[in-house]
């Protein structure tokens, strides 16, 4: 009998913008064989507008085991010290919340804003170029596909020169929180 791994796999939130790079490039069902993603209701709600590319997709993955968990509006008033996450846009806003109410170890996210609130905060994160990266070290795909996501990814998202160059270069001990490597899938 094989055991399913899924309850172990690790929670992550993951924003619209970060969901969208990573249908385009081919890799969201790969993500969800390594984690356990959620997404706030209004993140989800961005990507499967129905004219949106990929929305049938993406609308598919919810509830599905792997898959995408969507979960209803954060509940709570975010503490004082994250007035500026009210700030963000309602998918970043929510996904952050619902963070710091607990819902995941990390958060997957590539808008600017989002990620400079991340920082601020203190709040795991990495964006949907890593996840190529965080695959590989896992075991899940080859260091040949691996690169192929990663240039895919890296086309179609805005990322800096530096942001680009680091992600070629990290190792697994930058990603270590971010992926169990003991859960290496078998070959």
């Amino acid at each position: 009998m094989v055991e399913h791994r899924y309850p172990t796999l690790p929670r992550a939130l993951l924003d619209a913008s970060s969901a969208i790079l990573l249908f385009k490039a081919g890799l969201i069902e790969a993500c969800c064989q390594l984690f356990h993603l959620h997404m706030t209701r209004s993140a989800f709600d961005e990507v499967t507008v129905p004219a949106q590319p990929g929305a049938g997709d993406l609308r598919a993955l919810s509830g599905r085991r792997p898959g995408v968990t969507v979960l209803e509006d954060p509940r709570g008033i975010l503490p004082t010290r994250a007035a500026d996450i009210e700030r963000l846009h309602r998918g970043e806003r929510d996904t952050l919340h619902h963070y710091l109410n607990g819902a995941a170890r990390f958060v997957i996210i590539d808008d600017g804003k989002g990620v400079r609130t991340c920082r601020r905060h203190k709040i795991p994160h990495v964006n949907a170029l890593l996840c190529p990266r965080l695959l590989y070290f896992s075991g899940r795909i080859p260091d040949s596909l691996a690169r192929l996501f990663f240039e895919r990814i890296a086309s179609l998202g805005r990322y800096s020169t530096a942001v680009v160059k680091w992600a070629e270069t990290c190792d697994t001990s930058d990603l270590s929180f971010f992926v169990d490597t003991r859960m290496v899938a078998e070959r």
